[in-house]
């Protein structure tokens, strides 16, 4: 780790203009004639990669998210690249836990350097949870500035907001302050929006943030307070943000991340069915729609 004295005058400069940086970067890093559909490991607990690997290519999607405190095999490095290689299929997104420390972030960036995957993305820790978040708010410049090639997201945790919360569960509730502050792009979670702030700010001003999204969690959520339901049967204006997506030229990933009950995990081919299902939704909604 580098020594802080040392990191101090740097990290400063880095925070102070990071907002603009990223934005000048963002213009440039599309790679892709569309968004990239991926899905989360975190989806299917209890799976091993292999599986997930195989439903996933059966199910179209164009990549893979892995959440590394998922799956005690996210960690062998050697078997998660030969396991991509023989699906043909590409990590695009590695997901750490909200316990981030150092060596767990250190062994993502060597799952990033085996398969190309591009993009960190860092759970939020608990509120009270002081060792992970001052491992991050101390160091997680150091790693910006030592691994351009890669985008560090913070997701917005399930009471985030756009601006300050006076007594929130996590950290990094604020998502201005992970863009401004931290020098971090989001990981967005739109399940763990509220309503109001989904529906009057974010969408309105879609194309405002969108710089500075790395990546889309995608699911529904219902009236009771159900999060990460299968997307297109409950309350969230997704087909609108499906299209204001293309219109603004999001060419990003979108991971999928849904609850999936536990009796339906049991059943490998009822998960394809839901999988496909998913998958079907999102092309129906983003792919084949005509934009003027």
């Amino acid at each position: 780790m580098p020594d802080k004295k040392d990191e101090q005058k740097s990290n400063i400069e880095l925070w102070s203009d990071a907002f603009f940086e990223m934005e000048s970067e963002n213009r440039n890093k599309n790679k892709w004639a569309k968004a990239q559909f991926i899905i989360s490991t975190d989806s299917l607990p209890w799976f091993g990669l292999d599986l997930i690997f195989d439903l996933a290519k059966a199910s179209w999607f164009d990549g893979i998210d892995l959440a590394m405190w998922k799956n005690f095999d996210a960690w062998n490095v050697e078997y998660v690249k030969k396991i991509s290689k023989s699906y043909d299929l590409p990590v695009r997104v590695v997901q750490v836990s909200s316990n981030v420390n150092e060596k767990e972030l250190n062994k993502a960036l060597d799952i990033c350097d085996a398969t190309w995957a591009d993009t960190i993305c860092i759970n939020a820790p608990k509120y009270f949870n002081y060792k992970s978040f001052n491992f991050l708010a101390d160091n997680i410049n150091f790693y910006r500035k030592h691994n351009k090639n890669l985008n560090f997201a913070i997701i917005n945790p399930e009471d985030s907001n756009f601006f300050a919360l006076p007594i929130p569960k996590y950290r990094f509730t604020n998502i201005v302050e992970i863009i401004k502050k931290y020098g971090c792009y989001i990981w967005l979670d739109i399940s763990n929006m509220n309503m109001d702030g989904f529906e009057s700010i974010f969408l309105r001003k879609l194309n405002d943030f969108l710089p500075y999204v790395a990546v889309l969690y995608f699911s529904d959520k219902t009236k009771i307070w159900e999060w990460h339901v299968l997307p297109g049967e409950w309350v969230m204006k997704l087909p609108s943000l499906l299209k204001k997506l293309k219109q603004n030229g999001f060419y990003r990933y979108i991971s999928i991340k849904i609850d999936i009950d536990k009796s339906d995990l049991s059943d490998p081919d009822k998960v394809n069915l839901i999988l496909k299902k998913t998958r079907t939704y999102l092309r129906e909604n983003y792919e084949d729609i005509k934009i003027e």
